[in-house]
């Protein structure tokens, strides 16, 4: 459904990546664009030398043009924002970049949401599918924004990540394949209950059809009962059970059951490392390549050379026989139990910083059976305290740096220091990127 943009008036919320892709993307269809920042131009001057010379860039002002026809906002802009009140109003669309994307797509589409894995889960059928032949763009939320694949004619499928910031905008938004991995409380700072939460992800399947498929894990207490309306045709996952039609683990090997192919797949332990410990986020994205008819020796090849994400359960090394595992991307509660839940072996866990209002104290159970001790940094060492109330053993740290040596002095040989927080990075990082390159250039200079 292309839209006719020439001489409409649009306001772009939010100068970010996804904003300046918007903004020149609206600009070259012939709109007039303003973007708009709540940061100064001093903040912004780098990203804003990307703007096409006809976008108006505004700053230190996030109030849409008094004349906009048609508002575009950024995934970190809440739909509910005061500064959107007049343009909600008077009746001004205001669409996410995932929406207005959306409307000039030509491509099958393939969504990928859940709290957590989504980037791993969408990287690897990605790659999967560049193996088996498909000519595929991979992006959302994991780095290129929807709009910026657009340029790349001739695409079959495109593969993206999906937040729940950026299904908050969306109507038309209809992908031939979606996966819903897993829904645990996160982002509660902004969405204001577990419910809404939830509801966002089921945003993903909300257009699909009979001839689409929704990939569900069955695992998952939120996940496996959902669509419930949807006629999409419905696959599960699990690493738990046999499936009579899906993809599962059972006795240390992947099987699958979907249409024409029944039978075993790949061996856990034959995984590249980039995935050892991410099978739950495997199993989708095989599901994925099986009903594309991917043959299996080109998913073979790619589930034994994935080298994983930077960032989530990523090695980073081994000193004195103890494994270093930089797991910064685990901003969330059940990001850290899954984490945890991914070791047999004992774990000393550097966790904390800024707080989402998430609740801790889910964390406490498997902290007792999987966390041998715990290193706490950050805005939210009371938080922790609190919760542990002092059943476990843990130290405190001002620095990174001094958690990694706390960590290191509790280490034995066989053990695993994991840094998987649980928080956000904002007390003490620039990002949760930040975080985790300072924990290797600090893991990769101890001694021994």
């Amino acid at each position: 459904m292309n839209m006719d943009l020439k001489n409409k008036i649009i306001s772009v919320i939010g100068l970010g990546k996804t904003g300046i892709a918007t903004a020149n993307f609206l600009s070259l269809r012939g709109a007039k664009v303003s973007i708009m920042d709540s940061k100064s131009h001093d903040h912004l001057s780098e990203l804003a030398s990307q703007l096409f010379p006809d976008v108006k860039a505004v700053y230190k002002n996030c109030e849409p043009h008094p004349d906009s026809e048609m508002v575009v906002i950024s995934p970190g802009v809440d739909i509910e924002s005061s500064f959107l009140k007049r343009s909600r109003q008077k009746g001004v669309e205001i669409i996410s970049e995932i929406e207005l994307a959306s409307r000039f797509n030509s491509a099958s589409l393939i969504g990928i949401t859940g709290t957590n894995g989504k980037s791993t889960c969408t990287s690897l059928i990605g790659e999967i599918l560049k193996e088996g032949g498909i000519n595929v763009t991979v992006g959302g939320n994991l780095g290129t924004p929807f709009i910026s694949l657009l340029d790349q004619e001739r695409v079959e499928y495109r593969v993206l990540e999906i937040s729940s910031f950026q299904m908050e905008a969306t109507h038309s938004f209809h992908p031939k394949i979606a996966i819903v991995l897993n829904i645990t409380p996160d982002h509660l700072d902004r969405h204001k209950s577990f419910e809404q939460y939830a509801g966002l992800k089921e945003k993903i399947y909300a257009n699909q059809t009979k001839k689409d498929f929704l990939i569900l894990n069955q695992d998952d207490p939120s996940a496996h009962s959902l669509g419930k309306n949807c006629p999409a045709k419905k696959i599960r996952f699990s690493v738990e059970s046999p499936l009579e039609y899906g993809v599962y683990v059972q006795n240390g090997k992947i099987f699958a059951s979907i249409d024409e192919f029944e039978g075993e797949i790949f061996a856990l332990s034959a995984l590249s490392r980039g995935l050892l410990w991410q099978v739950e986020n495997v199993l989708p994205a095989l599901a994925t390549a099986l009903l594309l008819g991917i043959p299996l020796e080109s998913i073979q090849k790619v589930l034994g050379s994935f080298t994983g994400l930077e960032h989530r359960l990523e090695w980073v090394c081994n000193r004195d026989g103890v494994d270093f595992i930089n797991d910064s991307k685990g901003t969330n509660v059940g990001s850290v139990c899954k984490s945890l839940n991914a070791f047999d072996r004992p774990i000393i866990l550097i966790a904390g910083g800024k707080d989402k209002n998430a609740d801790f104290s889910g964390l406490k159970t498997i902290m007792k059976k999987k966390v041998k001790y715990l290193v706490l940094i950050g805005e939210t060492r009371p938080k922790f305290r609190s919760v542990l109330n002092g059943s476990f053993g843990y130290e405190e740290s001002d620095s990174l740096e001094g958690a990694v040596t706390l960590a290191k002095e509790k280490a034995e040989k066989g053990d695993i220091v994991l840094l998987s927080p649980a928080c956000a990075s904002f007390d003490m990082f620039k990002d949760y990127i930040d975080r985790g390159n300072q924990f290797k250039s600090i893991v990769n200079n101890l001694e021994g």
